[in-house]
């Protein structure tokens, strides 16, 4: 598959849901926006449905050109972006102006995410981020797609020296739509999320 099919068979599956799966969709939704605070950069923001929840001046960041046009024919404000030439720098953002950085459901596709969310960490640090949501997926959600490369979980955290980093520090770790980590042995959709504070 070329990576232009592929861009338009992800926006596909993103945007064809039924009706259930959009109703159980804004469930998990609503548990970022909650933790969301001020204006938001969503990293890897797909077909912008959190983007959407977040505040105006709030911004996606997005590797699928496919996604990044009908994100934009909304009118949301995304941009097409390359980690590798920018390496997860933010160069381009001014400072000041966000409050949160959320990245859900991207480091499992990542080799290496100790280092990749350690950048973003330090740019976080260096535009004035006060807040970093990072979601994952859970035993089984994470051996479920074939694309996802590493699991992260509360071990990976504290064995890769993330509970404290750059300022940061992990102010609250759990799982969702149940908090015990045990059910995401057994249930495809359990979430692990962090939570980080700046200092």
């Amino acid at each position: 598959m070329t990576e232009s099919a592929f861009n338009e068979s992800y926006l596909a599956y993103q945007t064809n849901r039924s009706w259930i799966r959009r109703i159980i969709r804004n469930i998990y939704l609503w548990q970022v926006q909650r933790f969301a605070i001020g204006n938001t950069i969503d990293f890897g923001c797909g077909v912008g449905e959190q983007l959407q929840r977040f505040s105006k001046d709030s911004i996606g960041l997005e590797i699928n050109k496919s996604t990044v046009e009908y994100c934009v024919s909304k009118g949301l404000n995304v941009v097409l972006y390359d980690p590798e030439t920018d390496n997860y720098s933010l160069k381009d953002f001014p400072e000041n102006k966000y409050q949160s950085l959320v990245i859900s459901h991207v480091l499992e596709h990542l080799n290496d995410s100790d280092l990749v969310l350690k950048k973003i960490m330090d740019a976080c640090a260096r535009i004035g981020v006060k807040r970093i949501i990072i979601i994952v997926p859970c035993e089984m959600g994470f051996k479920h797609d074939s694309t996802h490369i590493t699991f992260i979980n509360e071990d990976y955290i504290k064995e890769k020296g993330l509970l404290s980093y750059a300022g940061f520090v992990a102010a609250k770790r759990g799982y969702f739509p149940f908090n015990l980590r045990s059910i995401g042995k057994i249930f495809t959709y359990n979430e692990f999320y962090v939570i980080y504070d700046s200092k």
